[in-house]
């Protein structure tokens, strides 16, 4: 699985450190470099505004705080980004985000690498 998307960089912002570091390693099986994992929002925060990136992963809710200021600076910036998370129904989402893709938790690897090589057409910088 490592040629997928070699060379990319993923943001991963997950609250929990083991579903963290596992969507982490799998990134990294797709030959893409991981940026954080990021477990809190303002880690998030700094490393998506501070970062070149290809594409992101993010969970809704972190330890209390909805990820959607990362959201808006990936918007910002035209990266690609799906959620992955147990929260993902439209009722707790605002409507400008309900359009992203939403990957459920307990999520399948195929359905996080699925979503990430689908970017691949829509980042400007994805190949």
């Amino acid at each position: 699985m490592s040629h997928l998307l070699p060379g990319k960089r993923v943001l991963i912002v997950e609250d929990n450190p083991i579903i963290a570091y596992d969507i982490s390693d799998l990134v990294e099986d797709t030959g893409a470099e991981p940026v954080g994992p990021a477990l809190d929002l303002a880690t998030g925060l700094r490393l998506a505004t501070e970062n070149q990136l290809d594409a992101a992963l993010l969970d809704i809710d972190l330890g209390g705080e909805f990820v959607w200021p990362i959201a808006e600076a990936l918007d910002r910036h035209e990266v690609p980004y799906a959620f992955v998370s147990a929260q993902c129904s439209a009722d707790v989402m605002p409507e400008g985000f309900r359009a992203r893709p939403r990957i459920y938790k307990p999520a399948k690897p195929s359905d996080i690498v699925d979503a990430l090589v689908g970017f691949a057409g829509k980042s400007k910088d994805v190949a």
